[in-house]
Formats: C-alpha cells, sequence, structure tokens
C-alpha cells in the first residue's frame, strides 16, 4: 500500500506552475504609469499607448517618439508550519519595456513595442519540506508588437497592433517528499547507510524546461475625447498560447549511491520505486497569456490636475489545467495539473499633478483579485 501511495504522489506531484496574487501576469510596463496604478486606457501616452490603448498613440507630440525602461521587482515568500519555517531566496525580477512611435501622416501613426507580459521566478531551498511541490521555478515571455493607430478627427481614433510572442520556463521539483524511502532501509543495512548519508537531500529531482514557439495575438483599442477634459478609453488585448513542442526532462539523483540503491531495489521488487520513464524525453505543454479587457475614463479637473479610473477585466479562465504530455518513448505518459483558474476584476484609480514646469506628481491605487482556486493553492 505505502509502494502505490508512492506511485500516485510521483505522478501528482511533477507539474505545477500556479501562482497566487494576480497569477503570473505582469503589470509594471511603464515607469510613468506604474505611478498612476498602471492605466492609461483613456490616455494620450505617446508611444507607450501600444500597451494601454493603441488608439492613443495617434494623438503622439512630435514626428517621433522613444521610450525605454525597466522595473525592478523584489519577491519574497515565507513557509511557516509550527515550529518550521524557510523563505524564497528569489533573484530581483526586472521586466523590461521599450515603444518607438513614429508620424506617417497627420492621421496616420505607427510605431512597435516590446514587453514582458507575463513571468516569474520563485527559488526555494533545495530541501525544504515541500520540494516534492517545487524547489524552483522560472517563467519569461516577450511580446513584439506593430501597431498602427488611425486619427479619424480630433475627437475619435482607432488603433491596433500584432503580438508576437515568444518565451520560456523551467521548473524543478523532488520526485518524492524528503523521508518518504526511508522504509527501504528496513530492507537492507546497506540501504540505510545511502539513506542515512543523503537524509537532508531529495533522493530523485526532475527539472522540465523549454523554449516556446512563436505565438499570435492582437491589441486593439479606441479612444474617444469629446471636450479637452474629458476622454474614454477602451482596448483588448487577445489570449495567447504560449506552446512548448520540443521541451527536455532531465532527472537528477542525491548522489550516485542513491541511483544505484533505487536501480537495485527497482531490480529486486521491480516498481518498487516508480520512477516515470521520462529522463532526457522531450516534451510539449501550452500556457495561456490571458486576454485583458480594458475601460477607463479621464478627466482634467484643471490644467494641473488629471485623474482618471479604469476596470481591467482579465480571461484567467483560460488557464483551467496545465498538461505535459510525453511521446511513445516514454509510454505516451500525460502529467495534468488542474488549475482552474477563474476570471477576475483589477480596478484601478490615478492621477497626476503638474506642481510647475519641471515637476509633476504622480498617484495612484490598484485593487487586485486572485484567479486562482484556493483549494489548489500551492507553494509555486
Amino acid at each position: 500500500m505505502k509502494l502505490k501511495k508512492l506511485s500516485l504522489l510521483l505522478l501528482a506531484n511533477l507539474v505545477g506552475l500556479s501562482l497566487m496574487a494576480e497569477g503570473y501576469q505582469i503589470n509594471s510596463q511603464s515607469a510613468r504609469q506604474v505611478g498612476m496604478g498602471h492605466l492609461g486606457t483613456a490616455l494620450k501616452l505617446g508611444s507607450e499607448s501600444m500597451l494601454f490603448n493603441p488608439a492613443g498613440l495617434s494623438f503622439m507630440q512630435g514626428k517621433y517618439e522613444v521610450s525605454l525602461g525597466a522595473t525592478a521587482i523584489f519577491s519574497k515568500v515565507k513557509y511557516m508550519n509550527d515550529s518550521y519555517s524557510v523563505e524564497t531566496d528569489n533573484p530581483i525580477g526586472t521586466p523590461l519595456f521599450g515603444y518607438a512611435g513614429f508620424k506617417i501622416t497627420d492621421k496616420i501613426f505607427a510605431g512597435i513595442s516590446i514587453t514582458n507580459p507575463v513571468g516569474n521566478t520563485l527559488v526555494w531551498p533545495d530541501n525544504w519540506v515541500g520540494a516534492h511541490h517545487i524547489q524552483n521555478i522560472s517563467l519569461k515571455a516577450f511580446s513584439i508588437q506593430p501597431t498602427l493607430s488611425y486619427k479619424i478627427n480630433d475627437k475619435l481614433s482607432i488603433g491596433a497592433g500584432l503580438m508576437v510572442d515568444f518565451g520560456s520556463f523551467a521548473i524543478e521539483k523532488a520526485l518524492t517528499r524528503m523521508g518518504a524511502l526511508n522504509a527501504l532501509g528496513g530492507l537492507n543495512p546497506a540501504f540505510k547507510t545511502v539513506l542515512d548519508m543523503y537524509a537532508n537531500q531529495p533522493s530523485v529531482t526532475a527539472k522540465l524546461e523549454g523554449e516556446s514557439a512563436i505565438s499570435m495575438g492582437f491589441n486593439a483599442g479606441i479612444l474617444y475625447t469629446p471636450n479637452d477634459r474629458l476622454s474614454i478609453g477602451v482596448s483588448y488585448r487577445s489570449k495567447v498560447m504560449m506552446e512548448v513542442n520540443d521541451g527536455m526532462t532531465t532527472l537528477s539523483y542525491a548522489g550516485p549511491e542513491m541511483k544505484s540503491m533505487i536501480t537495485t531495489v527497482n531490480t529486486m521488487m521491480p516498481g518498487a520505486v516508480p520512477i516515470p520513464p521520462i529522463d532526457g524525453k522531450n516534451f510539449t505543454a501550452s500556457l495561456p497569456i490571458p486576454s485583458n479587457l480594458n475601460v477607463g475614463i479621464a478627466y482634467k479637473t484643471s490644467e494641473k490636475l488629471l485623474l482618471s479610473a479604469e476596470v481591467q477585466y482579465v480571461g484567467w479562465k483560460a488557464y483551467d489545467k496545465l498538461t505535459i504530455g510525453y511521446g511513445s518513448d516514454a509510454g505516451n505518459l500525460q502529467l495534468v495539473s488542474n488549475k482552474n483558474f477563474k476570471n477576475t476584476m483589477i480596478y484601478r484609480i490615478g492621477g497626476e499633478l503638474t506642481i510647475c514646469e519641471k515637476m509633476t506628481w504622480r498617484f495612484g491605487a490598484i485593487y487586485d483579485t486572485t484567479p486562482v482556486d484556493k483549494m489548489l493553492y500551492s507553494p509555486e
């Protein structure tokens, strides 16, 4: 019975990739707009409008405009259970953004942008109590977007862009709980010696990594300015499926003695320590970048003060499960991890106060909700 439970544990805990907070989406693609709660659907942001609302690009000042930058994300996760506690040692996240806009005619504007729409990095200790859930995870995606915007008149403009997305991911986790193989020590004194030698290390670890193929999506928007004070905007970014078609799996053991012991045990009792036949095997997987529908309104109360509010509807329901699929050389194994994400709303308010020609204050607030099913919440 113990060995049967171990087999189920190995397969169930091999894949994960789910996050709390706002999922794995990144909303920090403009230094200016982060200061205003990262809103901009109803604003004329020049070249940066390519992300927030491509219709706003046609209100760009001048013949060309370039905006480049990056933001720093400092994250820390702590796990506590009675007297036991452990923290992640995450590197600083540095999502980047770049926008270049150009005036073609008085009514037609074009541009190209690069952003990081999603991403996440977590580094847990290799030997922490939840190593069978996750040790390390890295998710990166880039989106290149050529954009066109047309100014119908001084009050109304439209815009659209083609999103060309690509990226990579890697996930590493132990195949067994810490100490799960200790019962094997009773079979042979030599086995107990090996288990004691590696008592503080995972017996077997799996690492899955791969590059995604290029995927396509679109971004479109409309901006209406009925007067000099009021503007209303609507924008939509489509869902994009990131497809990994040739990922690689690598298994590693705590040491050569551990590998030899597991091999010996499985020779004596076939399947006693069920290691999936995935070492050195390719896999396929897909992960959605969710759709986003934004509706915003901005109002200039005076020459110095601009206020804006925005609602963002995120299509997280597209992430219902993660399936890692192997070919016939691995027995057509499929590892399915249920996610059951739900669509969410993000509420943003922000403002900009011009103090003088050389100083502007910006302020904003965000209320976000998690897409994660709390019954499936994990340290990933």
